[in-house]
């Protein structure tokens, strides 16, 4: 009797072993299908290196590092009328004032020429947006530019114009060409060239190869 209970036992013993045996099968055979699920799943690895995009920094703006550039377009400019400094020379300073029928006036900015004979190409200074375009029966046409830090350049006594208002221009763009004016005949064909910083008329001769980034915009 007791041998038949232990055939039972080791007979019901096998019959479980082989269904534990047969759901490890299946459990390594549901494990092996996840994981080659997951590996199509994955994407490759873009061997290319990643674009990334700096982010901008003022300094490195070309604009900033813009020089006042003279706005005329001759390889030996000449002053044929100088701006009105208070601390020059009496000389220099009448040589400043510009007199019209019986008023006197100072010159604001500086008047630059070839020879007082010949027409040149005015440029720009620098780099802007252009805000205003007319024509003055006395100076002729006027040309303003607006740029970074609160300043602005005015270019007067121009006998042809190239720009219109809402221009986006660029340093050494040739805004129009140089011509005379009834304002100040003595200079001949000329432009007159102003400088401000916000009402400010500022001195050209000080700013030439001076860097735009050094006046800030308050």
């Amino acid at each position: 009797m007791k041998n038949k209970i232990v055939d039972v036992v080791f007979k019901k013993f096998q019959s479980y072993s082989f269904i534990i045996f047969l759901a490890l099968i299946l459990g390594a055979f549901f494990v092996l299908a996840q994981l080659n699920s997951k590996k199509e799943e994955v994407k490759p690895v873009d061997t290319q290196p990643t674009q990334t995009t700096e982010p901008t920094n003022q300094n490195n703006n070309p604009v900033e590092q813009e020089v006042f550039q003279l706005p005329i377009d001759a390889e030996e400019p000449q002053i044929a009328r100088n701006i009105y400094d208070a601390e020059a020379s009496v000389e220099d300073q009448l040589a400043s004032i510009i007199q019209v029928d019986n008023v006197f006036f100072i010159n604001n900015g500086v008047n630059y020429t070839i020879d007082g004979e010949t027409e040149f190409n005015v440029l720009a200074s620098l780099s802007g947006n252009v805000t205003q375009v007319r024509q003055d029966a006395l100076v002729g046409y006027i040309v303003e530019i607006e740029h970074i830090n609160g300043i602005k350049t005015v270019y007067q006594s121009l006998a042809t114009v190239n720009v219109a208002v809402g221009d986006e221009v660029e340093q050494g763009d040739v805004l129009g060409t140089a011509g005379s004016n009834n304002y100040d005949i003595e200079s001949g064909v000329h432009v007159h060239f102003e400088v401000l910083k916000g009402n400010v008329n500022l001195n050209p001769n000080e700013l030439i190869g001076t860097n735009i980034s050094e006046f800030t915009s308050e």
